[in-house]
Parts: C-alpha cells; sequence; structure tokens
C-alpha cells in the first residue's frame, strides 16, 4: 500500500497523525476540482486517504472511501487490469473477515500481473484458514504459489498439509530463507522450526533436533537469549528431545525457557509439571503448578 508526498509528511512529522486526516481530504478536494469526480486521479487520492484513514482506526470512514476508489477505477479499466485489482485488495483488507471479504480476494486474484494476483490468492487463502475453511485455504494458496512461489507461500501451504507432502515443501521454503536471508536469520529460524515439527511427526528425530538446535543459535545470535522467542525455541527443542527419550535434555530446555519472561510462560510450566508427572517427579509437578498457579493469580 504505497501513499502519496502525504505519507512522507507524516514520517517527518512529530504530529498527532489524525490531524493529518484533513490534509488528504484537501488533497481529495483538489483532485475533484481539477479532474472532476470520477477521473483516475481523484481515484488515487480517495484511495490514499481511505488507507490513511484505516491506520489511523477509522475504519468505516476508509471503507466509504476505498469503496469509491474501486467505483472509479472500475469504470476506467478493465475488471483484470492491476489497478482494480489493488482497489479490490485494499477494501477487502479494510472489511472485517467476511464472504464480501473474500469476494474481492477472488477477484482480485484474477487480475493480468501475476505478483498482484499471487499476492490476492495469498490473502484469500489466509482468511479462509482464518474461517477454518482448510480445503478452500489450501486451493488459495496452491493458486498463489501456482502464480509466484516464495517462502511464506509455501510454509503456509504445507502447515495445512499432512507431515508426508508437506517434508518436500517446507524443505524448499527453508533453502529459500537460506538464500535470502541467511542462516542467522530469525525468519530462517521459523522455516528450521516448521521443518523441524513435520520431521519429527514422520519418526526422523535426528534431524528434527538438529534443525531445533541450528534454530535456536539462530535466535540466540539474532536476538539474545533472553528474547521470548527464544523461550519458544527452547520449548520446541524440549519437545523433540522428550520424543527421543532425552529426558535430562528436555527437561533442561524447558527449564531454560522458564527463565526467560514471554508470553507462554505459564503453558510452559504446564507442559514441564506434564512431562515430570509421566517420570515420576510429581512433587516437583506439584510445586510448578503451584508456581503456575501464583502467576496466574498476579502473585509474585
Amino acid at each position: 500500500m504505497a501513499f502519496s508526498g502525504l505519507g512522507l509528511a507524516l514520517l517527518m512529522a512529530q504530529v498527532d497523525p489524525a490531524s493529518l486526516v484533513p490534509l488528504y481530504r484537501q488533497a481529495l478536494t483538489i483532485r475533484e476540482q481539477q479532474f472532476g469526480p470520477k477521473h483516475p486521479k481523484v481515484a488515487r487520492a480517495s484511495s490514499d486517504l481511505g488507507l490513511y484513514l484505516l491506520e489511523v482506526g477509522e475504519r468505516e470512514q476508509a471503507v466509504a472511501a476505498l469503496r469509491r476508489a474501486l467505483a472509479i477505477d472500475r469504470e476506467t479499466y478493465p475488471a483484470n487490469h492491476a489497478t482494480v485489482a489493488e482497489d479490490l485488495e485494499n477494501l477487502a483488507g479494510a472489511l472485517p473477515p467476511s464472504p464480501e471479504a473474500a469476494a474481492l480476494l477472488e477477484q482480485a486474484a484474477t487480475c493480468t500481473d501475476p505478483r498482484i494476483a499471487a499476492r490476492a490468492a495469498s490473502k484469500l487463502g489466509n482468511l479462509e484458514e482464518q474461517a477454518r475453511r482448510n480445503g478452500m485455504a489450501i486451493a488459495a494458496y496452491r493458486r498463489a504459489l501456482a502464480l509466484e512461489e516464495t517462502a511464506t507461500r509455501l510454509n503456509d501451504l504445507a502447515l495445512l498439509l499432512e507431515p508426508k507432502p508437506a517434508e518436500p515443501l517446507l524443505r524448499k521454503a527453508l533453502a529459500m530463507r537460506q538464500r535470502d536471508s541467511g542462516a542467522r536469520h530469525p525468519e530462517t529460524a521459523v522455516a528450521m522450526n516448521n521443518l523441524a515439527n513435520v520431521l519429527l511427526a514422520l519418526g526422523k528425530a535426528m534431524e528434527a533436533e538438529r534443525l531445533q538446535r541450528a534454530a535456536l543459535a539462530s535466535l540466540e545470535a539474532a536476538l539474545g537469549q533472553e528474547h521470548p522467542r527464544v523461550a519458544v525455541s527452547c520449548v520446541n527443542l524440549a519437545e523433540v528431545l522428550r520424543a527421543k527419550g532425552d529426558a535430562a535434555g528436555a527437561k533442561a530446555m524447558y527449564r531454560r525457557a522458564l527463565a526467560i519472561e514471554h508470553p507462554g510462560l505459564v503453558d510452559d510450566m504446564a507442559s514441564l509439571a506434564d512431562y515430570l508427572d509421566e517420570l515420576g517427579e510429581k512433587a516437583e509437578a506439584a510445586k510448578l503448578r503451584r508456581r503456575a498457579e501464583a502467576i496466574k493469580a498476579g502473585v509474585k
């Protein structure tokens, strides 16, 4: 979503963002006076206004401005033109998840520009996945991939498939992340984790462990040892070690995660407590559950 020169003004000015809305409205009025109400430049000004209103939380007004831009451009360009597709995509993004938003993205995905069409199909997949219509989400993700292959799209599709067909997609996604972002990038670590989870489900625990250790090392190098994402990576590795029967290693990784403040702290305590129960360490499990209850109750 690109803004006009007014967007640059926002970046440069230390002002309340909402105070710039009148400038966007003024720009729209000027375009109307110069070119008439149905000119493509008026559509662009209305689109800029709508996108900015969305940024400042004025969703209802944003939708109205984006609908106007779409209406003008539909009278100017063919239905599958890139400009119309971007208007459809912008309006869909301003609406709450709904059949209308899905229909707009479906139309945008017919665009003659394959990159825009792929992006719209991918967003349609996200929308269908949110609605738990996984079959339709898979179809949309496949459509996006056929138009333009990216690591994110490979990952989106793979995570909805069974482990066996997911494995080659995730391997390709990881290779793309390593090529484009480098071995130590956080997104590469995410790709390692996703592939490791699938490998573990397929019984390939040794390779899963190697990947989870590499993911942990990458996150530590990029984010520091106390970052919340490092805690998540520790738990991921703990689960692999747990599946392998390495109780000492799994407990060590769980405990390391619990030493880091992160949103999933209480859930991770519960996971370790359950594991301790499995190991017959009932007293320590009970102690950990009491600590989790105290945290939930706000007791230090």
